[in-house]
């Protein structure tokens, strides 16, 4: 965990724009910020077969344009295409207090996607997780 009064962010987020929602949901105070796009738009077809480019490049398309929204203080990445195995490759980098899931409703979700908020939030039990859900249409 940081020291003092630090706030460092994870946020593991499959949806195509965050920053607006996530700026409401922190509010200040927030030191670092990392965002990271998991691969999940692909089929089981695509996942099998390692066909995951397109997926990939949506996720490094949708890192790039957090990284042109904001400050410094934030870094933008693409992620596994598992929103489980992302949360835990970016906080073996990252020293986070908390951790925030940017969900669609799960209803829109991509089978990629379904129920690994939760399991996120199992798999870290010593860190403060938040679901954040925010539908394509807004």
């Amino acid at each position: 965990m940081s020291e003092g009064n630090r706030r460092n962010v994870l946020v593991i987020s499959s949806v195509e724009r965050p920053v607006a929602v996530l700026r409401k949901a922190l509010g200040d105070g927030v030191d670092e910020l990392k965002v990271v796009v998991p691969a999940v738009k692909q089929s089981r077809l695509q996942w099998l077969t390692n066909a995951d480019d397109d997926a990939r490049e949506d996720a490094e398309d949708a890192a790039a344009s957090i990284d042109d929204a904001t400050s410094d203080k934030v870094e933008a990445e693409a992620g596994d295409s598992d929103p489980l195995q992302a949360a835990e490759d970016a906080l073996a980098e990252f020293d986070a207090d908390e951790l925030v899931v940017v969900t669609r409703p799960d209803e829109e979700a991509t089978w990629l996607e379904e129920g690994r908020a939760a399991d996120i939030a199992q798999r870290f039990p010593g860190l403060e997780v938040t679901r954040l859900v925010v539908s394509d249409e807004g």
